[in-house]
């Protein structure tokens, strides 16, 4: 894969562009009835998914076909478009992480990656989550729409 770091104003312009011929489609994820809103890494435990159906699903790599990935889980607890979302590592009360979704009906829910459950809802904003973070405490931190 071509790396961006030595692309400045500065560079040779001589220099040729990266071919997107380079670049190739390693996987397609079949499953969401809706569009896809976001899609994010959980280092090597898989690949989540937040979409306009409503549902977060979570994706791992086929066991023996490593360029594939299999559903795993369907998180379903929103109650319209799902955007917002981020992935919490593997910690001592969720051994395989968590996900952290937000959407359109203002809740911000938390995931239990092992069981595939809802294991907190955050209620407070009166419109739609934009952005969800986790700092280095554990904290959740999240935006909306709200215009207070």
């Amino acid at each position: 894969m071509p790396s961006f770091a030595n692309f400045s104003p500065l560079a040779d312009v001589r220099r040729p562009a990266p071919l997107m011929a380079a670049y190739h489609l390693s996987a397609q994820l079949h499953g969401h009835g809706g569009d896809v809103s976001r899609i994010c890494i959980c280092g090597d435990v898989g690949v989540p998914t937040s979409s306009s159906d409503g549902t977060v699903r979570f994706w791992t790599q086929h066991p023996e076909k490593k360029c594939e990935y299999v559903l795993s889980k369907t998180l379903a607890g929103h109650f319209s478009f799902v955007g917002a979302m981020v992935w919490a590592p593997p910690s001592d009360r969720f051994p395989e992480g968590a996900i952290v979704s937000g959407g359109m009906d203002t809740l911000v829910l938390l995931w239990n990656l092992h069981t595939g459950e809802v294991v907190g809802t955050m209620k407070g904003h009166t419109s739609q989550v934009t952005g969800l973070a986790i700092d280095d405490n554990g904290d959740i931190i999240s935006s909306s729409m709200d215009c207070l």
